[in-house]
């Protein structure tokens, strides 16, 4: 049996069944960045094992390094002879197709997406500047809008802006400061763009659990992440005080708010305890979820061979 077809096999099994896994680890791994890479690590490993396998069917054993060769040569045989390519081709032909139209599809929906959000950024900065009132002069201000509801939110972009209301500004100072250290984490650590990132995969190819269950799950984290930073620089009582203080407060759907995203779950887990920072999470649970196809791979491969 060619070794391709446990590769591909093993890349949809983790497609279909590790986003059950991942979002469980969420409430069992205190370190939400591990969780975050290995999100990104099960994405890319589960790509590059689908792509590796179609490589397989289409390269001959012997000289891999020419499979684009072998390919036109079968294609040309199979128009001016009426030659059927053998199944293993067809197969890889028809994967090839779909990784090719799946490529297509993200980079559609990945411009689609950024000429939106960055009209739709533009048109909120503008807005904001023109109602608000700078309050910081760094390179990532931030602008207080006359609203007398506690709300805040980070808006990405390459100058990051963060937007409080008067009502924040009435908080205790140790809530205020909770407020701003967890939007200041979310534009130090690009969160706009992952997320963003997440949602263009879902978009793409929305039939597949992995990508179309990881904005849902990767904005959780994101939060889970800010909040961690926001609880080593205030702790965790004046950050849970924020978020309680701020739920249901209103934002625009391209900002990350402080507090958007399963309120609940965050409390929840501050009320737990503060949240970790080990290495060895970091580390072991990417490296799981990275070879995690090549394992299922191997394993589906000796259950065939015996």
């Amino acid at each position: 049996m060619s070794p391709a077809f446990p590769l591909i096999v093993g890349a949809l099994a983790v497609a279909w069944l590790a986003p059950a896994l991942l979002e469980r680890a969420v409430g069992r791994v205190r370190d939400p960045v591990a969780v975050l890479l290995a999100w990104w690590g099960s994405l890319a490993a589960v790509l590059l094992t689908f792509v590796a396998g179609l490589v397989l069917l289409l390269a001959p054993a012997d000289r891999i390094g020419n499979w684009a060769e072998h390919l036109a040569r079968h294609c040309w045989l199979a128009m001016r002879h009426g030659r059927l390519p053998a199944q293993d081709e067809v197969l890889g032909i028809t994967g090839v197709v779909a990784v090719a139209v799946l490529v297509a599809r993200c980079v559609v929906v990945a411009v689609r997406h950024w000429r939106s959000q960055r009209k739709s950024r533009q048109a909120h900065q503008d807005l904001v500047t023109l109602v608000g009132e700078t309050l910081t002069p760094e390179h990532q201000p931030v602008l207080r809008v006359p609203h007398h509801a506690p709300l805040a939110y980070s808006v990405g972009g390459r100058r990051g802006l963060l937007v409080v209301s008067a009502g924040v500004l009435r908080l205790p100072p140790a809530q205020r400061a909770a407020v701003l250290c967890h939007e200041q984490a979310h534009l130090r650590g690009r969160h706009h763009l992952i997320v963003g990132f997440a949602e263009v995969l879902a978009a793409a190819a929305p039939w597949v659990p992995l990508t179309r269950r990881a904005p849902r799950a990767i904005r959780l984290l994101v939060e889970l992440s800010a909040d961690a930073a926001a609880v080593r620089a205030c702790g965790a009582p004046a950050v849970r005080a924020a978020l309680i203080a701020l739920d249901g407060a209103p934002h625009p759907a391209h900002a990350l708010p402080m507090a958007g995203a399963d309120v609940l779950t965050r409390l929840h887990r501050l009320q737990a305890g503060a949240p970790g920072h080990r290495a060895p999470a970091r580390v072991a649970l990417p490296l799981a979820a990275v070879f995690a196809p090549g394992l299922v791979s191997a394993v589906g491969a000796l259950i065939c061979c015996v």
